[in-house]
């Protein structure tokens, strides 16, 4: 049976994008240049595969970003998007929260968990094509940004990794994956990759 938090961490919508110029099919995944993929799909009329439909793709394209600057983007724009919506919660909780219980929002949550997601919908076959998010522009044209979000400032990035000894293990979770850019690999060799290399890294992620 699937909880709330099962739902926030594997969510329901698993989209790829297609990108006939680059024979390229691009995973979409929350701070990871989603946004601008959305925006330049509905411009070109690009084809989607969703959730059973990627059944059916031999190859996904992951561009990997940067696990520390991604977590405090995903962290920053996290909590705007909260302030905005709900103006009404103490900004200074809510940091505490997202702090004190990493990774329960999509955006920041680690680009390991979403590859996990992926998986579910990939045949045992297909391969993962592991990329740099410092390429995607090359791809992707449009650099859409979230409306209303100010860049995180410095004071803000050194609360968010004060006094946090837990943190370094997560991000290099998402390491694993950025040393893996330019290999093509199926996920259980990708689970391979991290059990044979990194067993005291994977064994908190996974039962």
């Amino acid at each position: 049976m699937r909880t709330a938090l099962d739902t926030e961490l594997f969510p329901e919508l698993c989209e790829v994008v297609e990108m006939p110029l680059h024979n390229q099919w691009i995973y979409s995944i929350q701070k990871n240049g989603s946004s601008s993929l959305r925006i330049q799909q509905a411009r070109d009329n690009l084809a989607v595969f969703v959730n059973d439909k990627i059944n059916d793709l031999d190859f996904v394209d992951v561009y990997i970003r940067d696990p520390r600057d991604r977590y405090i983007n995903g962290i920053n724009t996290y909590l705007q998007f909260l302030k905005r919506d709900h103006p009404e919660l103490d900004y200074n909780t809510a940091f505490w929260f997202a702090r004190r219980y990493k990774f329960l929002n999509t955006h920041y949550l680690p680009q390991f968990h979403w590859i996990a997601n992926l998986s579910r919908y990939l045949h045992g076959d297909a391969k993962i094509r592991f990329r740099s998010f410092q390429d995607f522009g090359k791809v992707a044209r449009i650099n859409a940004k979230p409306v209303g979000v100010t860049a995180p400032s410095d004071e803000f990035i050194k609360t968010l990794f004060k006094d946090d000894a837990n943190i370094e293990l997560w991000l290099y979770l998402d390491q694993i994956l950025l040393n893996l850019v330019d290999r093509e690999m199926t996920w259980q060799q990708v689970l391979d990759h991290y059990d044979s290399n990194y067993p005291e890294i994977i064994k908190h992620v996974l039962p």
